[in-house]
């Protein structure tokens, strides 16, 4: 029992000291400041696509119905700007203010009517073909060509491809309606209807199909449902990679601040044969200070999910990091070194874990980063028993490496 007390009055000991460091002061407070920072972001009007719509003619109904419904329905993919005319459209593209822009025509319903009229549709084309006789090409009909909707983009990508794809998508129940009149008029045997019942008729024949039933559940990997405001708020997704990416620097700053205290002589009541488990329990106390603190914003933030699963995934964390600097310390071994590859490390967490965008680049390596098994378990992609072997893996590995060096000097 009073080892223990000794042990944990060490603890206590060691970690005043650490606080005293400016740069772990700095690494804690940059924990709230980036929830703050990224949260405040997320919560602004701010989308992946902005695009410019206004209409040919201020007069026609139709076209401020659409535009009023497209800016209703912005969402954190696709924001659409209403401009006044074909003016504030440009001038919105060549500031920078809508990356594409969309000018209908005069008058909305004669592209309607010309989209119902066509005599011949090429069905198997997709939903591509179709938005192209919307938008006026070759294979439109002259009446068309002549109501066709105006696109302005800078580069005909991939994202302005989809974009104008996602605007034929909220024109097609127009589009619908059209057809379904257009129809009537033409086949008589239906009966013989005046232009009041048609309109009635094709309302509530469409309005009986439509349905608020959501064909898609969006789920991951452990069954918890992805909510809507995760959706929106694309901003904040690699806040959890961003706070592991922190602790991860928080470990390599500790490794500088150990070798430094070896070179100085700090550690030499404590017995050589100890050595090795001290330097990795040292670099695992401020990693605890840094891990409360990020454990404290995930909460705060939003991203929390379940203490039973937050709690043991940060604390093996925790582990793998003070393995995986320890190891980077002793096979490195100069200051300098070190401190040169924090660079290195850093923007491969950043760019090899899903912070950002999962990719399966070098698997192997990916797996040696300790953020990856963390991001990739915390939803059920991997059992947390990955993230155990590895920092068991890493923490033996690193003190029997530390042995070796110890025993070569």
């Amino acid at each position: 029992m009073k080892k223990c007390r000794q042990f944990f009055l060490w603890m206590v000991l060691l970690n005043k000291r650490i606080l005293k460091q400016p740069l772990f002061l700095i690494l804690i407070a940059l924990v709230p400041l980036l929830v703050f920072g990224v949260g405040h972001l997320s919560q602004e009007s701010s989308s992946l696509v902005t695009a410019a719509i206004a209409p040919g003619s201020g007069e026609d109904e139709a076209s401020a119905l659409l535009i009023s419904s497209l800016v209703d329905s912005s969402s954190s993919a696709v924001r659409y700007l209403s401009c006044r005319d074909e003016e504030e459209l440009l001038h919105a593209l060549t500031t920078g203010k809508a990356r594409i822009g969309f000018l209908l025509p005069e008058n909305l319903d004669a592209l309607f009517e010309a989209y119902a009229s066509q005599k011949t549709k090429n069905l198997s084309a997709g939903a591509l073909a179709l938005l192209g006789s919307l938008l006026g090409e070759s294979s439109a009909s002259e009446e068309m060509k002549a109501n066709a909707i105006q696109s302005f983009a800078a580069t005909n990508d991939v994202i302005s491809k989809i974009t104008r794809e996602q605007l034929f998508g909220k024109l097609y129940p127009s589009l619908e309606t059209a057809v379904l009149k257009t129809w009537l008029k033409i086949h008589p045997e239906v009966g013989s209807m005046t232009a009041a019942q048609r309109e009635q008729f094709v309302d509530e024949t469409l309005a009986s199909y439509e349905t608020d039933y959501d064909f898609f559940d969006l789920e991951y990997m452990d069954g918890s449902p992805v909510r809507d405001d995760e959706i929106d708020r694309f901003i904040a997704s690699p806040m959890r990679g961003l706070l592991a990416v922190l602790l991860t620097l928080a470990g390599l700053a500790a490794i500088l601040y150990l070798t430094q205290d070896c070179q100085w002589g700090r550690f030499v009541w404590i017995p050589a044969h100890l050595h090795p488990v001290f330097h990795y329990l040292y670099l695992l106390i401020p990693l605890v200070d840094v891990a409360a603190a990020v454990l404290a914003a995930l909460f705060l933030g939003g991203s929390f999910t379940h203490i039973a699963v937050e709690i043991p995934a940060l604390l093996l964390l925790i582990l793998q990091i003070g393995g995986f600097s320890n190891l980077l310390r002793v096979l490195l071994r100069r200051k300098d070194f070190m401190a040169s590859s924090i660079p290195i490390v850093i923007c491969a967490c950043l760019f090899l874990t899903p912070v950002f965008v999962d990719l399966t680049i070098l698997e192997p390596l990916q797996m040696l980063l300790p953020p990856y098994l963390y991001l990739k378990a915390i939803h059920g992609n991997l059992p947390l028993w990955y993230m155990a072997v590895y920092a068991a893996v890493a923490g033996a590995v690193s003190i029997l490496a530390d042995r070796t060096k110890q025993i070569a000097e």
